[in-house]
């Protein structure tokens, strides 16, 4: 049992978040302030997203420690039929996730946020982002203190608008909207505010990647000016003399994208749905949801996933008598064993095939399922992510190989700031990393492989999930199928 080591109590944290970097993209040339910080600091080598791999679901376990099993945001878009029948709806709009949360009364996340629990016991919480609007709410979204994004402010606040005026519009790299969060972070919510917990989420290189691909010029151009806004916020730190422990971290990896898929059309060619905006069967991202749980069509569908070269591993929810590891369709993983066991989650969810091949600027990690560079899927390239640490309350110089997830970041913040939980968390305190905590080679960790077959005609049809565990923490480390 690893013991969490009592220490000086912190008074500040701040997390920042640079959407979609990959860790093998930090340089000496690129990200010279991110390389220092880190090496004075904390590498967590074997760090996890949360899958599937996308923002806003992420935004959503950074906020609450936990997986989608635990907090209930399903992905980018969302099935809430009081508001669209038969398609979702997008949770990068914070409207919508406003609408929401009325259709649920109040449960837009179904549990309490970091932030929450923060300034519930007299703590004060600000966020500054150029993310999407609903990634930027879904940091706080009990508004428990100040949110800025590039289209709100959080409770409404006419000065900030006058101090720094409109947000400039987006482009790639998106420079003038990063640029304007840190501005507000730097002029006034650490010099004035001076929270206890800062959230600054900005929405490069992922912004950059999607529309140039990884490796491009464009690319690096995004992850230089990342580096250079880490350069302002430490400066700023500096300045004001604030002990300040800071994480920076990204949500989720990158992949060069190959083979867009159709879904929706693909099942209705198939005679597996009605029509493009029928109810009986509904595609929600890699969600596909069926009418009244019919066990028959499920199968049906599954079965012809399962002959699709672009799809991957699939998971259904778990077989009441196995365990429950597996799906209840044949040769199917549970939801519960990806953390997706949710009441809102689909009866299907696929992930899309994957590979290690590299793209035109010699860059490792395809996925089918898009038409450029993205995220969402299984792969180790999408699923691990960077996470380093740096502050008073931190060991110096530490690379550690220790399992760790974005899941851990929000646990050991409230841990720092001598904060207790309220429960509702998956995640672990990264307790490896404190001043006063055990080396990581005294922390026991495992991997596991699971695997489900079937027979798929003439040919056997095997999926796997690997999973890496620390005590009762655990993470994805990858999926994949094999035909």
């Amino acid at each position: 049992m690893v013991k969490h080591p009592r220490q000086k109590r912190s008074e500040h944290i701040i997390i920042m978040v640079w959407d979609g970097m990959r860790p093998d993209l930090v340089s000496c040339k690129n990200t010279p302030n991110l390389l220092k910080f880190a090496q004075s600091g904390v590498t967590f080598a074997d760090n996890h997203s949360c899958f599937p791999t996308l923002t806003r679901l992420n935004s959503a376990s950074i906020s609450t420690g936990a997986y989608p099993t635990t907090h209930g945001l399903m992905g980018n878009n969302i099935l809430v039929t009081e508001l669209a029948p038969y398609r979702g709806i997008s949770t990068g709009d914070y409207h919508n996730l406003l609408a929401f949360n009325q259709v649920t009364n109040h449960q837009l996340l179904t549990t309490d946020s970091i932030a929450h629990i923060v300034a519930k016991s007299g703590g004060t919480v600000a966020t500054a982002t150029s993310c999407s609007t609903g990634a930027a709410f879904l940091l706080n979204h009990q508004q428990d203190g100040l949110i800025v994004n590039h289209s709100y402010v959080l409770p409404e606040s006419s000065s900030i608008i006058k101090q720094f005026g409109s947000a400039p519009e987006a482009d790639c790299p998106n420079i003038g909207r990063n640029t304007y969060a840190i501005d507000v972070l730097t002029k006034y919510i650490l010099p004035e505010i001076k929270p206890n917990l800062t959230y600054v989420w900005l929405s490069d290189p992922d912004y950059t990647q999607h529309h140039y691909g990884l490796g491009s010029v464009k690319n690096m151009e995004a992850i230089r000016h990342m580096d250079d806004n880490l350069g302002r916020i430490l400066s700023t730190v500096k300045s004001l003399t604030m002990e300040t422990d800071i994480f920076v971290l990204s949500d989720h990896g990158f992949v060069t994208h190959e083979q867009p898929v159709k879904i929706t059309q693909k099942l209705v060619e198939a005679g597996l749905k009605t029509s493009e905006k029928s109810t009986d069967v509904i595609c929600v991202d890699t969600h596909i949801y069926v009418e009244d749980n019919d066990a028959d069509r499920i199968h049906q569908i599954v079965r012809f996933l399962q002959g699709e070269t672009w799809c991957g591993p699939i998971f259904t929810r778990h077989s009441e008598s196995s365990d429950q590891k597996y799906g209840h369709a044949d040769g199917t993983l549970s939801l519960q064993l990806i953390g997706n066991d949710h009441p809102r989650a689909g009866d299907i969810l696929y992930a899309y095939d994957w590979s290690c091949q590299t793209n035109a600027n010699g860059i490792r990690g395809t996925s089918t399922g898009g038409s450029r560079c993205g995220h969402g899927s299984i792969s180790p390239f999408e699923l691990r992510t960077m996470l380093f640490a740096n502050g008073p309350s931190l060991k110096s110089g530490l690379v550690s190989q220790v399992p760790s997830g974005n899941i851990d970041v929000g646990l050991t913040a409230l841990h720092l700031l001598g904060i207790e939980p309220t429960g509702g968390h998956d995640g672990r305190i990264l307790c490896e990393a404190l001043t006063n905590g055990p080396n990581p080679e005294e922390i026991y960790f495992t991997k596991e492989t699971i695997w489900a077959e079937r027979e798929n005609g003439t040919s056997p049809l095997k999926e796997i999930v690997q999973r890496s565990h620390v005590e009762d923490t655990w993470y994805l480390d990858k999926g994949a199928v094999f035909r």
